[in-house]
């Protein structure tokens, strides 16, 4: 009896990164990591930073103009100290003694009096404009503030660079996950080829029914593979949803030619420059040493600027909400204030500036380095996932050729069933070691560029 068993195509497998030259984009992933930037959660939360920052940039600049006022306020007021004012017992003897020269009642007896401190029944009411004619502070403060909000722009790319990684390492293990079940499943369907072929052996009095069972167990690891797989397929599918904020149990279009395009070669030293040149979180580390540079200027500057304003009031004061002729008045200030002596404090404020300058400076540096060891690791690492392709493709060459033969010898009743099975979970094995290896190659690709800023 000779039933044909089916043979493992190696094309797909072997085609895996043969497609291309270099890496091409899947227009379904781009969709959604444009569904991500517009719908993540923590990116809208950066986006309200940067927001933030250019409000603080607009107060910053509102401070160079002048700054009008309207005041009103009404007071009643009763009880509070009270001030002595003994106009009586001054003027009374004065007022006796002249009546007495004069020998009239003309000047006549008053009573000591008493004022309260507290206002009763007083409004004033009035505008007040004042304006800086020279304050280091505030343009210092301005640039200070632009400063801040390039590096809050700087972190949102930065997190908008890290979410485009996330987003597409997720998608290439979602992806993974379905060409793993079908692997298995074709598994499968060669384990179900070898039982109808071992049940014409038990038929036709060639075997006898272990080679059936045996079969059946075979079959029964494979189902539990496969629901393996599909539970990871729902674990994937539910977290690659929630990088993009949409329902977890929501569908994914598998775009598989992303598996089958090509990785480019990519040259160290260049991939440092870029990264370098690139990486938004040397920019927000560039934008915190600039502000602190300038914070420096500012307490330098104050060291040896004076401040200088003009400012004035015009309105009502007085007693009655009557706006009456007695009630007007202007006023008009010019000021400028100099610290004479300050005990040390400028100085030490100075040193402080510089001492953040410094630290800032030594933070751009480390993180250099380390921008420069996290784009060697990530070369590194993918030119070790390619070695390893390679060498799970001679592995599953081996393992096909393997089967092939004692497939063939297996259907001359020359091999043991236990043979066959073993060659068969070995190319099982290969096809997922092949899978395994090339998703590895395009995810350590994605977190180089990831590394690199691009």
């Amino acid at each position: 009896m000779q039933t044909k068993l089916p043979v493992l195509s190696l094309a797909f497998f072997l085609s895996l990164g043969c497609a291309a030259s270099h890496a091409q984009s899947s227009p379904v992933l781009e969709e959604y990591i444009r569904t991500g930037m517009n719908n993540n959660l923590a990116l809208q939360q950066q986006q309200l930073d940067v927001q933030q920052s250019l409000e603080a940039v607009r107060q910053a600049r509102s401070l160079f103009y002048p700054a009008v006022q309207f005041n009103a306020t009404y007071t009643r007021a009763a009880g509070g100290r009270n001030i002595e004012i003994p106009l009586g017992d001054l003027m009374n003897p004065v007022y006796q003694t002249l009546n007495q020269i004069l020998q009239s009642n003309q000047f006549p007896t008053i009573e000591n009096a008493s004022e309260q401190f507290l206002p009763d029944n007083f409004q004033e009411t009035y505008l007040k404009i004042s304006y800086p004619l020279f304050n280091s502070d505030l343009k210092y403060n301005r640039q200070i503030k632009e400063q801040l909000a390039q590096g809050k722009a700087a972190q949102k790319a930065a997190y908008e660079h890290e979410l485009r990684y996330q987003i597409t390492e997720a998608y290439l293990q979602y992806l993974q996950t379905l060409e793993a079940e079908k692997i298995w499943q074709y598994s499968r369907e060669v384990l179900l080829e070898l039982r109808r072929f071992n049940e014409s052996l038990l038929k036709n009095n060639v075997a006898t029914r272990d080679v059936v069972a045996t079969a059946d167990y075979e079959l029964s690891k494979a189902d539990h593979e496969i629901f393996q797989l599909q539970r990871n397929q729902n674990t994937a599918r539910a977290y690659f949803n929630f990088l993009i904020n949409r329902d977890l149990q929501a569908g994914v279009i598998a775009d598989t030619t992303l598996l089958r395009q090509g990785v480019r070669a990519y040259d160290r030293e260049e991939m440092i420059r870029e990264a370098l040149s690139d990486r938004h979180e040397l920019a927000a580390l560039r934008s915190g040493q600039g502000a602190a540079d300038l914070a420096l200027k500012m307490q330098e500057s104050n060291r040896y600027l004076p401040d200088a304003y003009i400012g004035g009031q015009i309105g009502f004061q007085g007693f009655g909400y009557s706006f009456s002729s007695d009630q007007p008045y202007v006023l008009a200030q010019a000021g400028l204030t100099y610290d004479l002596f300050t005990g040390g404090q400028t100085r030490s404020k100075i040193q402080q500036a510089r001492l953040e300058t410094e630290k800032m400076r030594t933070q751009y540096q480390e993180a250099q380095h380390h921008v420069a060891l996290q784009v060697t690791q990530a070369w590194n690492n993918l030119e070790s996932a390619r070695h390893g392709w390679a060498t799970a493709r001679n592995g599953l060459n081996a393992a096909e050729e393997s089967f092939r033969i004692i497939g063939n010898k297996y259907r001359a009743s020359q091999a043991l069933l236990l043979e066959y099975l073993d060659a068969q979970n070995r190319v099982t094995t290969a096809r997922l070691q092949v899978l395994l290896a090339w998703s590895d190659v395009l995810l350590r690709e994605a977190a180089l560029k990831k590394a690199a800023g691009l």
